[in-house]
């Protein structure tokens, strides 16, 4: 379990990092952290937001009444060695 915060925390701390405004929720299952992505991005911080988006179990964007927001999953029972289908998991 300690694992899985910590990489929710570091995946946190790189959204931060570049320039976004993360938040973290625990749920049963994952840690999910999302992060509302602005109209207007650098190409850096979207290169960024982008790779550490890979490093999540699950991530995915999604489009909506509070604009894109940006989420990424860390499966609580998962390791982080085991292969994930990126993108294709939890439905937030």
């Amino acid at each position: 379990m300690a694992a899985c915060r910590n990489r929710a925390d570091h995946l946190a701390a790189r959204l931060t990092a570049a320039g976004f405004t993360p938040c973290v929720w625990h749920q049963k299952s994952h840690i999910c952290v999302e992060t509302k992505v602005p109209a207007r991005v650098s190409a850096e911080a979207w290169q960024e937001l982008l790779e550490v988006l890979e490093t999540a179990d699950s991530f995915g964007l999604v489009n909506g009444r509070r604009g894109c927001i940006a989420w990424a999953a860390i499966d609580k029972e998962t390791p982080a060695t085991v292969s994930a289908d990126r993108g294709h998991g939890h439905q937030l």
